[in-house]
């Protein structure tokens, strides 16, 4: 019997990455033995074990498949000794460039990550990107016949989850008026800095009252800090940073917001937008990156250095025209479900036929 293993660089409780290869592990289970492995995974995570226990278990029937999103010297080092077939999903690696003013091991991690998925090339039996644009960023270092397939993704996973009651409070004190709601990592290319700027003007311009909920790791808590004081400096009303939060507290808020809203200039995919869309939420982003497709028609896309004036503007139209905010709302609703993670695990088990251990 063929065993088929995920291998993914870092995992996390609520990261999106090992959230899809859990969703994939249900698949390939039926197919027998399938486990997930990482070099770095975090203590809460139990489900994941460390690369080190499949170096120590070999069998002579054997898939692996390598989520890339980054790089790392020990990871890179087990898959090119690998006689294995390797499966490559691609999630995307940022830019180092976007890192360089900020963190220089980070972003000399990053290039080395490139450099790595390009060595890796050769040994990849299959190629899969989650996104069209990421397919296009492997074709520019090399790889051809990339197929796209958004593997793993289950935008409804959250509508199971309990409104948190302690939240719900929370959000009924300190934020008043239509909330609006960013998801993601504290890294300098989400641009959180931006959307506190964009509520300040809404609040003490626009005179709108209205309240920004900032939720997601602070991966770079440098980049959290800059746009905490320039909320302090400029006395911004019903801004709510509130970091890391569980999947109920996620939830609860995606029920609540008004507009998903994201500065993002650089996204492979921006699993938050597909969620904020299952809930039936219209965004507010700029045409960059992945965005433009995988929000399509369900929200508002700026131009790719629009400022906070644009996204205040955007906001208000969306809060001024329910008509319109209805629209986006349906057609997200319908674009989050091309998302089901029924049809794309039934098309990947059938590029899986391609590879023979």
């Amino acid at each position: 019997m063929t065993e088929i293993h995920q291998i993914l660089v870092g995992a996390g409780q609520t990261d999106a990455i090992t959230n899809m290869a859990r969703s994939l592990r249900q698949t390939l289970q039926t197919l027998g033995p399938s486990g997930i492995y990482a070099q770095h995974p975090a203590p809460d995570v139990i489900d994941v074990q460390h690369l080190n226990e499949l170096s120590r278990h070999h069998t002579a029937s054997r898939v692996l498949i390598f989520h890339a999103s980054g790089g790392d010297p020990e990871v890179f080092k087990f898959l090119k000794s690998s006689t294995d077939p390797i499966i490559l999903i691609f999630h995307n690696i940022a830019p180092s460039e976007l890192f360089e003013n900020f963190d220089s091991e980070r972003a000399a991690l990053l290039k080395r990550g490139w450099e790595e998925l390009a060595e890796l090339r050769p040994k990849i039996s299959l190629s899969i990107a989650d996104s069209k644009y990421n397919a296009s960023c492997l074709e520019e270092i090399g790889y051809r016949n990339v197929e796209v397939l958004p593997i793993g993704i289950t935008p409804n996973r959250l509508h199971s989850c309990k409104t948190d009651q302690t939240l719900e409070q929370l959000l009924k004190r300190e934020a008043p008026g239509p909330l609006l709601l960013y998801v993601g990592q504290a890294v300098p290319h989400k641009r959180p800095e931006v959307l506190v700027q964009m509520q300040y003007l809404l609040s003490h311009h626009i005179g709108r009252t209205t309240s920004l909920a900032l939720v997601g790791p602070p991966t770079m808590p440098q980049v959290n800090a800059v746009a905490l004081e320039q909320a302090r400096r400029l006395r911004v009303r019903g801004c709510l940073f509130l970091g890391q939060i569980n999947e109920n507290e996620l939830a609860t808020l995606y029920r609540k917001a008004s507009v998903f809203v994201t500065a993002s200039t650089h996204e492979g995919l921006c699993l938050p937008v597909i969620e904020a869309m299952s809930f039936g939420v219209p965004s507010v982003a700029r045409r960059t990156a992945a965005l433009p497709d995988t929000l399509k028609d369900a929200g508002i896309l700026l131009p790719e250095t629009a400022g906070p004036e644009l996204f205040a503007e955007a906001v208000g139209e969306l809060l001024d025209n329910p008509q319109l905010s209805t629209q986006l709302s349906n057609r997200g609703k319908r674009r989050a479900a091309t998302y089901s993670s029924t049809s794309t695990s039934e098309s990947f088990l059938s590029l899986l036929k391609q590879v023979s251990p």
